[in-house]
């Protein structure tokens, strides 16, 4: 990648792409500040579900071999936009894996394509995490619509208890019959909680919370609250990925216009 005048940008360690913003020149020589984490030039998700699969009632897992099986009404279908996409009725149609995808007590990164059916009709939590089978309580993370505030979010339960209690960085106004890029971030180094709709940065909110692992199943359609599952997602969803990581502002913030998550190369 080409360099700004006086920022050059080059490959860095494992992959990823540093810069080094300019300082104040030392008489004639050039002089530059601390290098700068860029992202990386390679897709480092942990898990990632096309949802493109066709026929049968698996979705594949092509980065982490973690499938989801597929509970009707939930199915495939094509989209005019992205061919095959999972669909979702808002009733009591999901997809859900056997294992978690990401530890939720550490910095992680979720994104999805979205495409909403309504505005109405309640909630629709297009991707989340439940906590442990054992516990069954809550979630480690929701990327989701709220139809209360008509725009999309990303949040987590506080515990891993029935309480009622859960953080929420609420985000750009929702639009129905449009596909939409969503990522959330959750940054354990400054407990944070981020969410980008389309390339932007839409909200953030501080996670004041102990931090706890939901280790329970990745759920595609559906959450967990109080030990019931609801809030069925009405719409479509499309490439999901799960990073174990919270991915830096360049990694996250892929363009809206991109039918994947794209990193920088």
């Amino acid at each position: 990648m080409a360099g700004s005048p006086g920022i050059p940008r080059k490959p860095w360690f494992s992959g990823q792409l540093a810069e080094y913003p300019g300082a104040a020149p030392t008489g004639t020589t050039a002089a530059f500040a601390d290098t700068v984490s860029l992202g990386t030039v390679t897709d480092t998700a942990a898990h990632r579900w096309n949802l493109d699969d066709t026929t049968g009632t698996t979705a594949t897992d092509r980065a982490g071999g973690l499938p989801a099986t597929l509970t009707a009404p939930a199915a495939w279908t094509n989209d005019p936009d992205r061919d095959t996409v999972l669909n979702l009725t808002g009733t009591t149609g999901y997809a859900a894996t056997g294992g978690p995808g990401v530890d939720t007590s550490t910095g992680f990164t979720v994104s999805a394509w979205v495409r909403l059916a309504s505005l109405s009709g309640g909630n629709s939590t297009f991707v989340s995490q439940s906590d442990t089978p054992a516990v069954g309580a809550a979630n480690g993370f929701q990327l989701y619509y709220s139809s209360g505030a008509g725009v999309w979010a990303f949040g987590r339960h506080d515990d891993d208890t029935t309480s009622t209690s859960f953080t929420a960085a609420y985000g750009a106004k929702a639009v129905a019959g449009k596909w939409t890029h969503l990522v959330g971030v959750y940054d354990a180094g400054t407990g944070r909680l981020l969410l980008y709709v389309n390339g932007h940065l839409s909200a953030t909110k501080a996670f004041t919370a102990a931090d706890w692992n939901a280790a329970g199943p990745v759920q595609f359609g559906r959450r967990l609250y109080q030990g019931t599952y609801g809030e069925y997602a009405d719409g479509r969803l499309s490439d999901v990925r799960l990073y174990p990581t919270a991915l830096p502002p360049a990694d996250a913030a892929a363009p809206g216009g991109n039918a994947t998550l794209t990193q920088l190369d």
